[in-house]
């Protein structure tokens, strides 16, 4: 799908017509989760500040791992992988925090050659020195976990830096899911694995991702809702609706509750109860479900 700039323009001004101007920095003080409405790196930049600032999550001399979904051999406009001028934005706060690099990695679903020429993120990021892009599959870049809170998937092959590393990022798309019916932050972390066929073929998927949710702890997430897949996902190509959000925080089950009202999936409503992964995360103490709604703010004040 290619979205024209008047389209773009339109879905910007309509946006800022129903987003509210930000009351002061009263927001950081009392949300785990905040949403801020305009163009992603902008919007990206206000939910960071509005959680405490990125120094908050990242300090001088840490190694910092990206987790974005960039597993699908489209371009950004399609909303199959999260934007990559989002990550760049993410990249760039964490080097001025005083990262000492950033690994951008995903394990993809589709050919590897395929998704490098068509994500965008090579291209983005081919001038930053202290940034590596990385699409992994190969034994050598995984190491084997346990998850000793898990109910089913008590072990996975999980890409190493991941574990490694000083601070974790997830910064998902949101999306439609033909098994999963929705994917956010918690349904981001297959790519994080080997197999991921394991989580649909030799368990119950919904449990498996809540399984894995009580291992992985990322210390930021950043939710890609600027260009929506609505329909046909995760791979599509489907109904691109152009929402321009950016959600953050950092509970898991916060934000992938309130990131289930944006809009229909698959033309249904879901409330966070509806689906499993969530309901089942919020039950095994990943997270809180949040029903009450989340203001969302306009990046442009």
């Amino acid at each position: 799908m290619k979205i024209t700039r008047r389209e773009m323009i339109q879905g910007m001004a309509a946006a800022t017509a129903v987003a509210t101007m930000m009351p002061g920095n009263l927001l950081a003080a009392n949300e785990d989760a905040v949403a801020f409405q305009g163009d992603g790196p902008t919007a990206t930049k206000k939910v960071i500040e509005a959680l405490g600032g990125m120094k908050k999550f990242v300090s001088k001399g840490d190694k910092v791992v990206i987790k974005p979904n960039m597993g699908w051999a489209s371009a950004p406009a399609q909303g199959a992988n999260t934007d990559p001028l989002i990550v760049k934005t993410l990249v760039e706060m964490a080097l001025n925090a005083g990262a000492k690099s950033v690994l951008i990695v995903d394990n993809p679903v589709q050919q590897l050659a395929q998704c490098k020429e068509r994500n965008g993120y090579d291209e983005v990021f081919k001038k930053m020195s202290d940034v590596a892009v990385r699409l992994v599959r190969d034994d050598k870049f995984f190491v084997e976990v346990n998850l000793p809170k898990a109910r089913q998937l008590k072990t996975a092959m999980v890409i190493r830096e991941l574990i490694e590393c000083d601070t974790l990022i997830n910064a998902p798309i949101a999306k439609s899911h033909g098994s999963a019916l929705v994917t956010f932050s918690m349904k981001n972390w297959m790519g994080a694995v080997q197999n991921r066929g394991a989580f649909h073929h030799d368990f119950d998927l919904h449990q498996s991702i809540a399984d894995f949710s009580t291992f992985i702890k990322p210390k930021l997430i950043i939710l890609d809702a600027t260009r929506v897949m609505t329909t046909k996902g995760p791979a599509g190509p489907g109904d691109v609706k152009l929402m321009y959000r950016v959600y953050g925080g950092t509970d898991p089950v916060a934000v992938d509750s309130i990131a289930v009202t944006l809009t229909p999936w698959n033309g249904k409503e879901l409330k966070a109860a509806d689906v499993g992964y969530i309901r089942l995360a919020a039950e095994m103490g990943v997270g809180r479900i949040r029903t009450a709604e989340l203001p969302v703010w306009s990046a442009m004040a």
